[in-house]
């Protein structure tokens, strides 16, 4: 779930949607999640949160091979999985996105 919803402050479905869209993906390309919860709880989604996301990235590259996560892939998922709602992108924006 999308953070808005687990604080139960008001939301918009959609955005809250590509939020969920966005750990959706991760799960299919790497084959695990990018973090438990979307709460400050959980340590990798504090790192999204406090904008710490080369150490989010760091953490989920470490056993991978060099390379695994494109930088358009990155790029992509870290704008989806924003704690800010109105900082994550628009459906029109995934479909240019150029890691599509």
């Amino acid at each position: 779930m999308a953070p808005e919803i687990h604080l139960r402050c008001g939301y918009q479905a959609h955005v809250a949607d590509l939020f969920a869209l966005g750990v959706i993906f991760f799960i299919l390309y790497s084959g695990s999640q990018p973090f438990a919860q979307a709460t400050f709880d959980d340590p990798h989604f504090t790192l999204i949160a406090q904008q710490k996301i080369h150490l989010f990235w760091q953490a989920h590259e470490a056993d991978k091979p060099v390379g695994f996560f494109s930088e358009s892939f990155k790029d992509l998922i870290t704008a989806m999985l924003s704690h800010q709602p109105f900082a994550r992108p628009a459906l029109a924006d995934l479909v240019g996105h150029p890691w599509f």
